[in-house]
């Protein structure tokens, strides 16, 4: 199977953009990318028209609007492969299971699987909230770089008016600190009174997901924290398997026309 050189230079100007969390010229891409300047105009020129790219008033480049529809139906097709994932965590465990990623600042969930519980933990799908506020929205930022997570900090309000933001946000820096040596995190009542919840990031993702699992104290009490862990990483692990990218192809040069060899169409080499 061969690589085609264009369509890789031009999902790597997506992701270089994606990347920098706002917009680039054109030299910076064409330095990044090893391509000329010409030929990197021409590429965000050719997105611009489609749509997958917009020019700015500044004249750099950033992502267009047309990308929002691949990226939800991208995400909604991860999720659905990962629904046994999370069921088979339910069965297990009897307590409800939630997917859920980082939008900015805020923690999205989304996807859930609840427990068959009468009693059970139930959060709103889609609905964002502040990250910084819930144990799994913690276990998100714990996933960023310190330069990032510092800046969404520096954001982050406290929900007590009682506690300065500064304070709040050391409070939180730390916690997160410790999230990241631990590899989960443990709330009780963060997002819903009497409940404890234990969350994992989900590896390979490409951005910060988590699983978590939720319930009330009474059936998730202290000695259920081994166990609970274990079931979660497992799954992350499974989930983390529908976010790899396939192995690359080696590419495959095309044999020199001889007599009697009929024309092939020519193919660019990486």
């Amino acid at each position: 199977m061969q690589h085609v050189r264009s369509v890789e230079r031009a999902f790597a100007v997506l992701e270089h953009m994606a990347d920098s969390g706002g917009s680039v010229t054109v030299s910076q891409l064409s330095k990044s990318l090893g391509v000329s300047m010409a030929g990197t105009y021409r590429m965000l020129r050719t997105m611009v028209t489609l749509g997958y790219g917009r020019q700015l008033s500044d004249r750099s480049y950033t992502l267009g609007a047309r990308l929002i529809r691949l990226g939800e139906g991208a995400i909604g097709q991860h999720m659905s492969a990962a629904r046994p994932a999370l069921a088979s965590a339910v069965l297990q465990l009897g307590e409800t299971a939630t997917l859920a990623m980082l939008d900015g600042d805020t923690i999205v969930y989304t996807l859930q699987v609840q427990s068959p519980h009468a009693l059970r933990s139930n959060v709103e799908i889609r609905t964002p909230a502040p990250a910084h506020e819930t144990g799994a929205g913690r276990v998100l930022l714990a996933q960023l770089t310190d330069d990032q997570l510092r800046q969404s900090l520096a954001r982050a309000r406290s929900p007590n008016p009682r506690t300065s933001d500064g304070a709040y946000n050391q409070r939180i820096d730390s916690t997160i600190r410790q999230i990241r040596a631990a590899g989960y995190s443990i709330d009780e009542g963060d997002h819903e009174l009497g409940m404890r919840c234990y969350t994992v990031p989900i590896p390979g993702a490409g951005r910060p997901f988590v699983i978590s699992v939720a319930g009330p104290i009474e059936r998730l009490g202290n000695g259920s924290e081994g166990r609970a862990i274990t079931v979660l990483r497992e799954t992350a692990e499974k989930i983390s398997e529908g976010f790899k990218p396939a192995p690359s192809p080696k590419a495959i040069r095309p044999q020199p026309r001889g007599p009697g060899v009929p024309g092939r169409c020519p193919v660019e080499q990486p």
